[in-house]
């Protein structure tokens, strides 16, 4: 029996011994598995950053950095497609702060005003000197209402039987506007207002009519740049005004004027007693075939005795609307010279020229 109970034995022995599972070589391998998921739980993926931080650079290590190949170790290059969109790198941390420079907007250019062409307002004032309103035109130049220059001032008056828009009928917007466009002259306001026959005309123009002006438009408000002119009645007027006022008016224009009657010794007074040394430019013109043409010699027989400097020009011509409408721009030249250095004004047609 011992035999076969140590035979049984042995067998019992060499089948547990096939049975049992072999030895583990990697036996700490459960504890690393572990410590990697740990480590991957307390650190955020490289992939992206934290929602509120940037990710700080990873220390580069030489296993990580691959190794160009040159020579004939280099690999044909491949272009491989991608299977989704290109995951964008998050961006990469520098030691020297970014310093943005801000573009500076663009500044703004001023377009010049293109305007050729001036405008003609109408005014109606309520004078101190008279019982009804004062009606004027007002010729503004072109691009008065996009600048913030001031003009010299020229007022011009109509003639016996017409109103304030005769200026405008003979042409002399037209006129204005051209020789501004041609750099002849220099803008400048014109005031056209109607005279209804009335001997307070002179104070109306002076006290109403002239700080109206001034205070509402862009003028320069002083004698040097303001002019007084007419034709006909109105030159006789121009003359009357511009020689009582002498502090007022620095041009004065006479077109076939019409000195009134009685009022020869006023004008003999005013020239004598011009103040001395106060510049004064006057500018007479007349046609040869006018009727009146001995009240121009007269103005210019009393100004030669009192040696105040003027213009008598005698032309071909009349006492009509197509005389004056063909001399505007010698008037307007005239008129300006003094804001702009130009030459005297010359006779449009042939005719005789004296200059005092």
């Amino acid at each position: 029996m011992r035999p076969l109970y140590v035979l049984f034995c042995c067998a019992l022995c060499a089948s547990l011994a096939a049975c049992a599972p072999q030895s583990l070589p990697f036996a700490a391998t459960p504890n690393v598995v572990h410590a990697a998921i740990a480590e991957t739980a307390t650190r955020p993926p490289t992939d992206r950053p934290a929602p509120s931080q940037t990710p700080a650079p990873a220390a580069a290590r030489p296993s990580e950095t691959p190794t160009p190949l040159s020579g004939a170790q280099a690999a044909p290059t491949v272009a491989v497609p991608l299977p989704g969109p290109t995951q964008v790198d998050p961006p990469t941390q520098v030691d020297q702060p970014v310093t943005f420079t801000s573009t500076p907007a663009a500044t703004p250019t001023a377009t010049p005003c293109a305007d050729s062409s001036g405008i003609v307002a109408t005014v109606s004032i309520t004078p101190t000197t008279l019982h009804y309103p004062l009606d004027a035109r007002i010729y503004l130049p072109p691009c008065y209402g996009v600048s913030d220059q001031r003009y010299p001032v020229l007022y011009l008056l109509h003639g016996l039987n017409n109103t304030e828009n005769q200026w405008i009928e003979l042409g002399v917007v037209t006129t204005t506007d051209t020789l501004i466009q041609a750099g002849a002259i220099a803008p400048l306001i014109i005031v056209m207002p109607r005279d209804r026959l009335d001997d307070r005309f002179d104070p109306a123009v002076v006290e109403d009519l002239l700080p109206y002006v001034d205070g509402n438009y862009r003028t320069l408000a002083n004698r040097q740049y303001r002019a007084i002119g007419g034709l006909s009645r109105g030159g006789g007027w121009a003359v009357h005004i511009g020689l009582h006022y002498p502090d007022l008016f620095s041009r004065i224009g006479a077109h076939s004027p019409a000195v009134f009657w009685g009022d020869d010794v006023n004008v003999r007074n005013w020239a004598w007693h011009w103040p001395p040394g106060l510049p004064l430019e006057v500018y007479i013109d007349i046609g040869d075939n006018d009727s009146i043409i001995n009240s121009a010699r007269w103005l210019d027989q009393i100004f030669t005795w009192y040696k105040l400097k003027h213009t008598l020009i005698v032309q071909p011509g009349a006492h009509i609307a197509a005389y004056w409408s063909a001399h505007l721009s010698d008037y307007m030249l005239f008129y300006a010279a003094g804001w702009r250095p130009l030459p005297a004004p010359t006779p449009a047609s042939p005719g005789t020229l004296i200059s005092k």
